[in-house]
């Protein structure tokens, strides 16, 4: 085994001088994903309760048209049903909204509503898509 005298390097205690880097974390020129999917939460509450309303209207129409009167109620069940979904959705998005702020710039706030419109058009399509298979059969 090596015998280390104590003026040697060993025996020291390893110092390091320690750097601050300050350094920016957000970058402006691209868009922040956690406002996009806040914004994109907006766009999908609309789009269920876009949903909703095509089948609300459809449903009253299909009473009509087989019972020759509107339901008692005017089926407000099904409104208020779609509705709580939608609330919950627009919510959580203001929840967002409010956490991370608005964008730097009104250039890059339409920017980041217009990704939030991509990312939430599948979505919304899927749902319509839904609506059309309940309202006009496979």
């Amino acid at each position: 085994m090596a015998h280390y005298s104590s003026d040697s390097a060993f025996g020291q205690p390893l110092a390091v001088t320690r750097v601050r880097v300050q350094t920016t974390m957000t970058n402006t020129s691209h868009p922040s994903a956690v406002r996009v999917f806040g914004r994109s939460l907006y766009m999908l509450a609309g789009g269920w309760a876009a949903s909703i309303l095509w089948l609300w209207l459809v449903g009253l129409r299909q009473q009509v048209y087989r019972f020759g009167t509107t339901p008692d109620d005017f089926a407000l069940s099904l409104l208020i049903a779609g509705a709580i979904p939608a609330i919950a959705l627009a919510a959580l998005a203001r929840t967002f909204g409010k956490l991370t702020g608005v964008a730097p710039t009104a250039v890059q706030e339409k920017h980041e509503w217009r990704h939030a419109f991509w990312w939430a058009l599948f979505p919304n399509l899927f749902l319509l898509a839904t609506a059309y298979v309940l309202i006009f059969g496979g």
